[in-house]
């Protein structure tokens, strides 16, 4: 498994390509770009390298919440299983016997997925949780919960990190150690 630290450095060289490249850059299951696009704007317009002419080719990115696991997005597989994402092996029906509008529009499934006020852990602190909302499938890969953390992204939300130092919060390796225990004895 590669390291969120090992992702965030894969993201920022993709954004650093972007303002090169003749082409968009858009990626799939990786929402924590959103993020890195937005900070590495503000950044550059603070330090006043901002260059209309250079802005990176980021397709949708910094235009309201980007679409996510059942968030903008719903996948049927061949079977007609209705599922949030192709990578989100959790079923919320199927289209021979459910009307696909409908599952989309209430299923508590995708309900939950379309309000970032439910995730947990630092994804749930996180003031970019509007627009990037991390990978539900690898919060649930990886810990059996879709709205919990998403483990491949290394940025700490102040508001996070506000909450470990009061003791409100585990850090984030004692966090994800126990989410991720906790799934592997059920698996």
């Amino acid at each position: 498994l590669t390291s969120p630290e090992d992702v965030e450095r894969v993201l920022h060289r993709l954004y650093d390509l972007s303002a090169i490249a003749s082409f968009d850059i858009k990626t799939t299951a990786a929402p924590h770009y959103r993020r890195v696009v937005l900070q590495r704007r503000r950044a550059e317009r603070r330090a006043g390298t901002s260059d209309e002419a250079l802005v990176p080719r980021t397709r949708g990115v910094g235009r309201g919440r980007g679409v996510n696991d059942g968030n903008g997005f719903v996948f049927v597989s061949h079977r007609g299983e209705i599922y949030p994402s192709g990578f989100l092996p959790l079923s919320a029906g199927n289209v021979r016997t459910h009307d696909l509008h409908e599952v989309y529009r209430t299923h508590e499934m995708f309900r939950a997925l379309r309000d970032a006020n439910r995730l947990r852990g630092k994804c749930g602190a996180c003031e970019f949780r509007h627009i990037c909302g991390g990978s539900r499938a690898r919060a649930y890969a990886m810990t059996g919960d879709y709205l919990e953390a998403d483990p491949s992204c290394a940025y700490v939300p102040p508001a996070y990190a506000e909450q470990v130092a009061r003791g409100e919060a585990d850090d984030v390796d004692t966090y994800f150690a126990r989410r991720v225990a906790g799934w592997e004895h059920l698996a």
